[in-house]
This record gives C-alpha cells, structure tokens and sequence, in this order.
C-alpha cells in the first residue's frame, strides 16, 4: 500500500542532513523548499520531494500543499525530527522496526476507513500513563502535527493560527466529522523543537502569543487556553506554549 495507496511525507526546512525521521522511517519521502532541493538531495538523493518557495515557510501552508500535491489518497504527515515509534505491552516498552512502523501505518488507514474518520494519530508522548490499556482507541482526544494521517481530506490547514495549525486542524475535524482517530497504544518520540533549523527557527514567543489568540478568535476562550510550556525552545530561547483544548463534544 505504500506508494500506491498511501504516501509518508516528511516535512522539513532548513535541515539538510538533520531529518532524524527518515532514519526511523526509511520508506518516507522528504518535502522541502525549491530552493533547498540541491542541498537536501546531497544527502538523500531522490528520496526528495520539491514545493515552490511561496507554497512553504509555514507549517499550514506547507502541509497544504503536501496534502494537494500528494501522489496518493491516504497521506502521513511527519516531523523531520522523530527519532522513533514505540509502544507498550505487558508493561514493557518497545521501538519499532522500519517494517513493523510501515505496518502499523498500513493497518491504521485500514481502521480509520472503516470508521469513517479523515484524521488519525498517536499519542504524543511515551509515558505509559498515557497507554489507557482498555481503551485502545479514542476519538476525541488530540491528534497533533508531529504525526498525521489523512485519508482524502477535504479539510485544509488554517495559515492565520501560525504554529497552532495543528490543534487548529484536529478542531476543524472534530466539528464536520464529530470524531478523529487516535490509537493510545503507540507514540512517537522526537526533539520538540530543541534542534537547530526547521520550523522552530521562525518561532518566538510573540508569535506563539499570537497564534493562541487566533485560535481563541477562532474558536472561543473556553475551547482553547493557553496549557504552560511544553518543553520545546522558540528561536528566542523562550519556552514554546502548549495549548490547552476543551472541545464541547462530550462523545461520539
């Protein structure tokens, strides 16, 4: 199914030899400036996918165009900075394969078809408090940007929330579609900002600030709260803010 029904894409800026990812996910294809094409090919040849300069240097816009330029109907959205996917059984915590990730992927698009969701995800951290064990599936918890799966989306990334994007998107498919796909049992692991280039170099705090306050346009001060820091570093040295989401959806 990969590469006939479903494309893995990474996005990535500025990070010509620094996508972690594509190590942790070989089969994927990396999505990046015109500009920088020659650079990032130096590095992994034709594993290289090229946009037009204005179609990039935001992340909605950005994933707009990785979304319409898609060679398949059922398309990943990854981070460049993902070291690995992991899981939890019996207590104990596993990495996974190149081949058991491309399954997983494979069996997830199958399942989130099936329940007639157009988003699906993972859990973005690999605390196994986060590993309900009797609920391995949700679908109205968060679905973020580090790992995205979309199957023919008629939905498109708002520009004007700037690193909000993400929240912003998985709002969007909770209000058409009541429901999203997320399963608990798997998480990704990554730097969450704190490397050098990408997108985290043209965030600061104001325009973190910024981007909460256009969700909160968007979407009302009581669905969306700023929720403390989240570890990641801005191109300032600030801490980059969380987002706190109380969606009014008490289930599906």
């Amino acid at each position: 199914m990969i590469d006939t029904q479903i494309h893995v894409a990474i996005k990535s800026y500025k990070r010509a030899g620094k996508v972690k990812t594509l190590e942790a996910v070989p089969f994927a294809w990396v999505w990046v400036p015109e500009s920088q094409g020659a650079e990032y090919r130096e590095h992994y040849e034709d594993r290289v996918i090229t946009i037009p300069d204005h179609l990039d240097g935001n992340l909605g816009r950005k994933q707009n165009a990785i979304l319409d330029g898609s060679p398949c109907p059922w398309t990943v959205i990854l981070d460049d900075d993902i070291s690995g996917i992991g899981y939890w059984e019996d207590g104990d915590h596993f990495w996974m394969s190149p081949e058991q990730i491309q399954g997983t992927i494979e069996h997830a698009f199958i399942l989130a078809s099936d329940l007639g969701v157009e988003l699906w995800g993972i859990n973005q951290r690999k605390d196994e408090m986060c590993y309900r064990l009797f609920e391995p599936l949700n679908f109205l918890s968060p679905v973020l940007g580090p790992f995205h799966g979309h199957l023919s989306p008629t939905l498109r990334y708002d520009e004007s929330v700037l690193g909000k994007d993400d929240y912003d998107f998985w709002l969007q498919n909770i209000r058409a579609h009541r429901k999203t796909l997320r399963l608990n049992k798997y998480h990704y692991s990554h730097d969450h900002g704190k490397a050098s280039g990408g997108f985290v170099s043209m965030r600061t705090m104001a325009a973190e600030r910024e981007g909460i306050r256009q969700l909160q346009k968007k979407w009302g001060s009581k669905v969306v709260r700023p929720g403390g820091s989240a570890g990641g570093k801005s191109a300032t040295g600030d801490n980059i803010l969380n987002t706190l989401i109380r969606h009014p959806i008490p289930g599906c």
